[in-house]
């Protein structure tokens, strides 16, 4: 480990890549060696083990996406029902003639429930963490990127060879199911805001 450093920083160009390439190898190789040997059966059964928490973030990966773009949906939809608002206000217009408290007041309740709405749902698509666990890393954890980048290279050489990954596995899944479970509940919020906007406003336009 030590000449390779030596030749990466005394060489240039591919030769010193090849070098630093190399000693990571022989690190990685020593790292696999050093691992404590387990009962085969013990092994392949933590293997499996593995995969499902790999199939399983892919899946929460995945209901994310899905998610984020229902969000998105909404808040395009909210965004307009609120320009259509605004636009049949002015004079002329359908609700453009109301008037009287009660009308007035529940053509106010609408706007104000679609602009929550809008809210919302911007509030599901924005980026989120876990507050509490997902800022602070636990050390071995090597999944979420926002962990990554306080590794040096090195290290998460010698981590990604030699410890085992079904404990941060587990602590990700844990903390992407309930990042999830909070973005579809503002999904769902943010969708009945719109319909019970939607009613009011038209009940004011009834009314006025």
């Amino acid at each position: 480990m030590t000449s390779a450093a030596v030749v990466a920083h005394r060489d240039e160009g591919g030769r010193a890549i090849v070098s630093e390439a190399r000693g990571d190898r022989a690190q990685g190789d020593q790292a696999r060696e050093d691992r404590p040997q387990e009962d085969p059966a013990q092994e392949e059964q933590r293997e499996k083990a593995v995969g499902t928490a790999w199939r399983l973030h892919a899946t929460l990966a995945e209901w994310t996406r899905t998610i984020d773009a229902k969000a998105s949906f909404a808040l395009a939809m909210e965004s307009a029902a609120l320009a259509g608002l605004v636009t049949l206000r002015g004079d002329g217009r359908v609700l453009g003639d109301v008037s009287g408290a009660v009308p007035v007041a529940l053509l106010w309740a609408g706007a104000l429930l679609l602009g929550l709405s809008a809210v919302l749902a911007v509030a599901a698509v924005v980026p989120r963490q876990d507050r509490g666990e997902a800022v602070t890393a636990r050390p071995g954890d090597i999944v979420y990127y926002g962990h990554l980048r306080h590794w040096e290279p090195e290290e998460l050489v010698v981590q990604l060879t030699q410890q085992d990954p079904l404990p941060t596995l587990s602590r990700q899944l844990v903390r992407m199911s309930r990042i999830l479970w909070k973005k579809q509940r503002l999904v769902r919020l943010s969708l009945a805001a719109a319909v019970a906007g939607a009613l009011v406003t038209t009940a004011a336009a009834l009314a006025g």
